[in-house]
């Protein structure tokens, strides 16, 4: 990105917030999804499910915010010689899917994460190892083919589970790619065991707290402050912001917008440095019984405590990640942080969203309509676009200072996905869009060209 001519600091802050993103990015998501699934006692695939779009936002806003500062900065993409061919690519790695789509197989037929795990690391050790070409190679696919037909007369594995499996297991011997040495195999499970070994350190540290929340009732203590906090702040305000009659806003929509608020600003405070796994575990005690308490679905209330737990990776002071970044890309760390949190707005927003729409995460209790999620996800994409161009400074041409305030605004007010909502969000943007247009159609002069 730096030789295309992005500068350092941001480049150093799409690192950090794309690759946060793969903590709530299905299908594999974090650990912390694992635990999720546990404590809402729902199969981990229901988890994946609700997790699609929110991740699809991040990610529209990251990509929305890249390619309008090439625009700005008027960057050129790569030579055509330069980019990697698709086919020789493919013909060259094409076995290092068999592992992924083995374990999606697994995982989605309906048995446990640890079986899903098994499978794909046993895939995965097949594809870098084993090599038909080599006899002494092809223990490992048999053994595995051993343990897939035991399962399969034993009644764990229904007969498409064994086939696919089975099969998976013969072509994956047939990689082009140089194997992996056993030397290089047996570093690659030590570092699989100190994260795990981290993790776990983690969790058990973060577990003494939960019990001691769980029995002082502190986390009910610290809902109860929140939602009572909100509703006292609500009522005072209310008649300020609902601009007498003009808006319908409600005292209780005022309460359930200032809690939100509040439960998003603890969360990222409470994560700051902390990691994920451990971080959400302790929301869920302390953070979650509050949104409890106003009553958003509990899917919907523990996917917006680890949302707003991973933003805190790139929310500037404390913003782990894009220090790692900023050393990489070699630039100023707090630009960096900056910039990471600007690209992960989409992260910010899509919690409040899903909250207002949980139909957004497909497993609402309320049941899916196609209808309303299409306008609520429209209306969202709306939002996250308008924000990314505020942030930017660009559209067509240049957007000045008073416009991009506008076009914060009408993002903001975009994510709320409700009629009067988007209509208010429209009225907002519209003049910052008709300077846009016109001054798109003003013929530039030469110094412009």
């Amino acid at each position: 990105m730096k030789r295309l001519g992005y500068p350092g600091h941001f480049a150093g802050g799409v690192e950090a917030a794309a690759s946060a993103g793969g903590q709530i990015t299905p299908p594999i998501m974090g650990a912390a999804a694992f635990i999720m699934a546990e404590f809402l006692e729902v199969p981990y695939t229901t988890i994946v499910t609700a997790a699609i779009f929110p991740a699809f936002l991040h990610y529209l806003g990251v990509f929305s915010v890249v390619h309008l500062m090439a625009r700005k900065l008027e960057l050129k993409g790569m030579a055509r010689d330069a980019l990697p061919r698709l086919r020789t690519v493919w013909v060259e790695g094409w076995a290092n899917i068999v592992p992924l789509l083995g374990l999606l197989w697994v995982l989605f037929s309906g048995y446990t994460p640890f079986m899903s795990a098994f499978c794909g690391i046993s895939l995965a050790i097949i594809a870098g190892m084993s090599r038909y070409r080599d006899v002494r190679t092809l223990i490992y696919p048999a053994l595995f083919l051993v343990f897939v037909l035991h399962k399969y007369f034993s009644g764990g594995f229904d007969l498409t589970t064994m086939l696919i499996l089975s099969s998976g297991s013969v072509v994956a011997t047939f990689n082009a790619q140089k194997p992996v040495s056993i030397t290089h195999m047996i570093s690659i499970f030590e570092v699989g065991v100190k994260y795990s070994l981290a993790v776990g350190a983690a969790a058990a540290a973060v577990g003494i707290v939960v019990g001691v929340i769980n029995t002082t009732g502190i986390g009910f203590r610290v809902g109860f402050m929140v939602t009572q906090g909100a509703a006292n702040l609500a009522s005072d305000i209310h008649h300020v912001v609902s601009l007498g009659n003009l808006l319908n806003f409600t005292v209780a929509d005022l309460q359930i917008l200032l809690s939100l608020i509040f439960v998003a600003v603890i969360c990222i405070l409470m994560g700051a440095g902390i990691p994920t796994t451990a971080l959400y575990i302790m929301l869920v005690s302390v953070a979650q019984p509050a949104l409890a308490q106003l009553g958003i679905p509990p899917i919907a209330s523990h996917m917006f405590v680890l949302y707003y737990g991973v933003v805190s990776e790139i929310t500037p002071p404390v913003c782990t990640s894009a220090y790692a970044a900023s050393a990489i890309a070699n630039s100023n760390p707090f630009r960096t942080g900056i910039s990471a949190f600007t690209l992960g707005l989409g992260k910010v927003v899509a919690p409040m969203a899903f909250v207002y729409a949980p139909v957004l995460l497909f497993v609402s209790s309320a049941g899916f309509d196609l209808w309303e999620f299409t306008y609520a996800s429209l209306s969202c994409i709306l939002g996250v676009i308008a924000l990314s161009v505020s942030v930017v400074g660009y559209l067509f041409v240049p957007v000045k200072a008073l416009s991009r305030i506008l076009m914060a605004i009408s993002g903001v007010v975009f994510i709320a996905p409700s009629l009067q909502a988007d209509f208010i969000a429209l009225a907002i943007a519209t003049p910052a869009l008709v300077v846009q247009f016109l001054s798109l159609l003003k013929p530039r002069s030469v110094s412009d060209r």
